[in-house]
């Protein structure tokens, strides 16, 4: 019989917004169905964020994070769709997700079939002519207006209060994003209901003589946050039924630390708004795992439901001040993703703890399939996960890296999390504590071979950069991340937390435990290191 593989991407799920991960007041009976019949990862990590990134680790069990960001798909990057084409296996990719269809990025390269559907966030400009009739952006968008130092608020020429750049970002993208959406009356016009539905009619004729890697990928529930409730005048969301102000669908990214941008009454709101897309979303992977199941799949098929990454939603645990991928920040609410595998033959309801990474699918998928290709798997790095479920070994690794490239990385152990923030614009060395500068590892794995007298006397980056491979790291700020207007800000100072005692990195220990804080970084330096002779 032929071993197929469906592989499920949800983009933004974060791993505690899921009743199988601990939640204990959010409803998502199909997700939790799935992991009861298949096997949870407690700790998977996505090594190299965001959304561009995490695709290509996952679709060519390559590490990206020491190496490249934002940006397509590379002539010699080998893909599973590539791999699949070598040897008789049929694929298809059904996608909604519009940064894997940028312009010349080449994520549907390889695929046998290939559907995507227009509209989602980020695919603004398909929409941007609409006439938008039935609603209206300040329904839906919170306007944050500048003031001068007296408080007073900036007018314009004609008299009119000045939104924040930010602000004004947030506003023109819901303008050219509800034009469609004035026209929904239930989920099923939500983005993933449309999605399942054309997904289903690939198994109603699929060629079963051959083996498939069917790749559904929907950007839901990814912002903005618009459930069922948002458009049904006779609905509450069901998880903030007492809340009376807006539905802030697509809030202003930036710091939630001021109240005068959002209450804590409306982030939590804007919390839950997302709770809500997130069961939506379960809703309609029910319909599609049932439909799959219907047509005799489970028997011989990997089904794999994972995300690309989390989000910052607020103040505290959920997002340390800011809200949506505005900073490149690793922190855990970001970067610990939900996993789970479901494989015909296994036991389920098991959960290991063990650390696996967005590497480690593409060669799962690949010797379920029982394929081997030496030559064009020869460059992939991360390791099947089949062993484990099997019972054949107890662990993957010990760690899990983590961060986005050019600005920051981080090593997540059993006890510790450990975060180093790669400073661009500061280049000095620090002759006190000198085993934690910094620069010392970003200089020494992009072969910075510069001695430290001449770091010392460079006049700028720029300089230094002519001199070294220092523009290896160089990114545009307006792609290393899907979120318009973002920074790439990033914290004086390295960060170490108790996972035990912190799991969400509220308490930086970094000047409590110095010596713990070198050991990481000298193991984080030796993974790299090795990562990169390899």
């Amino acid at each position: 019989m032929h071993k197929n593989v469906i592989m499920i991407v949800l983009d933004t799920l974060q791993f505690n917004y899921l009743g199988c991960y601990g939640n204990d007041w959010i409803k998502t009976p199909n997700i939790d169905r799935l992991a009861a019949e298949g096997v949870l990862f407690e700790n998977a990590y996505t090594e190299g964020s965001p959304t561009i990134p995490t695709r290509r680790a996952m679709m060519t069990g390559r590490y990206t994070l020491p190496f490249k960001g934002w940006g397509p798909l590379d002539p010699d990057d080998t893909t599973v769709a590539d791999i699949c084409m070598a040897n008789q296996c049929r694929s298809a990719f059904y996608y909604d997700t519009a940064p894997m269809h940028m312009y010349k990025y080449g994520y549907q390269r390889g695929f046998d079939e290939v559907v995507f559907r227009r509209g989602q966030e980020l695919d603004l400009n398909f929409y941007r002519d609409d006439p938008l009739y039935h609603l209206s952006v300040d329904d839906f968008h919170k306007a944050y207006f500048l003031k001068d130092e007296n408080g007073n608020l900036l007018k314009d020429e004609n008299g009119s209060p000045i939104q924040s750049e930010f602000s004004q970002l947030s506003y023109s993208e819901l303008l050219m994003y509800l034009p469609r959406r004035q026209y929904w009356t239930d989920d099923s016009y939500q983005m993933i209901a449309k999605l399942v539905k054309r997904s289903m009619a690939y198994f109603d004729s699929y060629d079963a003589q051959k083996p498939f890697l069917f790749w559904f990928d929907s950007f839901d529930p990814h912002e903005p946050w618009d459930p069922p409730s948002v458009y049904d005048p006779n609905m509450k969301c069901p998880y903030d039924q007492d809340y009376e102000g807006k539905d802030i669908i697509l809030p202003i990214m930036g710091s939630t630390e001021n109240e005068e941008l959002y209450t804590e009454e409306e982030l939590h709101h804007i919390r839950m708004l997302y709770a809500e897309k997130i069961t939506t979303c379960d809703k309609w992977v029910g319909k599609l795992l049932d439909h799959i199941k219907s047509k005799g799949l489970y028997e011989n098929t990997m089904i794999i439901l994972t995300t690309d990454h989390g989000q910052p939603l607020g103040n505290g645990i959920h997002g340390h001040g800011i809200m949506r991928k505005c900073r490149p920040w690793p922190y855990e609410e970001l970067v610990h993703i939900p996993l789970i595998i479901r494989l015909p033959g296994v036991t389920g309801g098991q959960r290991i703890k063990p650390f696996v990474s967005t590497v480690d699918m593409a060669p799962t998928m690949m010797e379920w399939m029982d394929i081997e290709d030496p030559i064009r798997m020869a460059d992939m790095q991360g390791q099947s996960l089949l062993p484990i479920m099997l019972g054949q070994t107890d662990t993957v690794r010990d760690y899990a890296i983590v961060g986005y490239h050019g600005f920051s990385w981080g090593l997540v152990t059993e006890e510790w999390s450990y975060i180093h923030w790669l400073h661009q614009d500061r280049l000095e060395f620090k002759e006190s504590n000198k085993s934690l500068a910094v620069s010392d590892v970003m200089l020494e794995f992009y072969d910075i071979t510069s001695s430290v007298s001449d770091a010392q006397v460079a006049e700028s980056l720029g300089d230094l950069k002519k001199r070294t491979k220092l523009k290896e790291l160089e990114q545009k700020e307006d792609i290393w991340t899907c979120t318009p207007g973002s920074t790439t800000e990033v914290p004086e100072t390295d960060e170490l937390y108790n996972r035990r005692d912190d799991p969400f990195q509220q308490n930086n220990l970094i000047e409590k435990h110095p010596e713990i804080g070198l050991e990481m970084l000298k193991k984080l330096r030796e993974i790299m290191i090795e990562l990169k002779a390899g």
